[in-house]
């Protein structure tokens, strides 16, 4: 076990940082028993001309770091070859598999600087689900499941400014993962815990 999963797993919180053009569904309610019960929370940073979509889907909750080399020509590729539209597809179908009822809510987030059209894109794409979708600006991104089991989300990445170095990745949570979708030939875990 690497030391950010060690602090990760005394934090109130565990934080899974999503990484570029990653898709990552977990089980949003709290795991654990009694008092060392925790909530899982998805972050993910450096959206520069990135665009995340955190989704809520019953009990589960999933975010996904849509890179900046989702454009035009990428989301379906003139070659025939599967593109961003092809790879959306198949981790918005695997995610809805693992949804026992309910409608899912979404948000977006990316930053100041990015072109219009990839947001946009994908409001648009989740808007032809018949989804709602909240849109915010800012460079990160947290979401998590409240209490009531309601969407939650901040641009801070923890709930403690103390913690923003103490989560984990998809290289080392796969037993915490319930539905992974590499989004493109660019998809990697996030870097290990070493400063924002």
């Amino acid at each position: 076990m690497v030391a950010g999963w060690m602090r990760a797993t005394e934090a109130k919180a565990m934080y899974i940082r999503v990484g570029l053009d990653q898709w990552i569904m977990v089980n949003g309610n709290r795991v654990g028993s009694g008092q060392s019960a925790q909530r899982i929370e998805l972050n993910t940073a450096g959206l520069s001309g990135c665009v995340a979509i955190g989704m809520s889907w019953g009990h589960m909750i999933s975010l996904a770091h849509v890179y900046s080399g989702c454009t035009a020509a990428t989301w379906i590729p003139a070659d025939g070859s599967a593109g961003y539209l092809q790879a959306l597809n198949e981790a918005f179908a695997g995610s809805r598999a693992l949804m026992l009822k309910g409608r899912p809510e979404a948000v977006l987030y990316w930053s100041e600087g990015t072109p219009n059209w990839l947001p946009k894109q994908l409001y648009d794409w989740l808007d032809a689900r018949d989804i709602q979708v909240n849109e915010e600006l800012a460079p990160a991104c947290r979401i998590w499941l409240d209490d009531e089991g309601l969407l939650k989300w901040s641009a801070n990445l923890t709930e403690r400014p103390d913690d923003v170095r103490n989560y984990t990745t998809s290289a080392n949570a796969a037993a915490t993962i319930q539905f992974y979708k590499g989004l493109s030939a660019n998809a990697a875990p996030a870097t290990p815990p070493q400063g924002e």
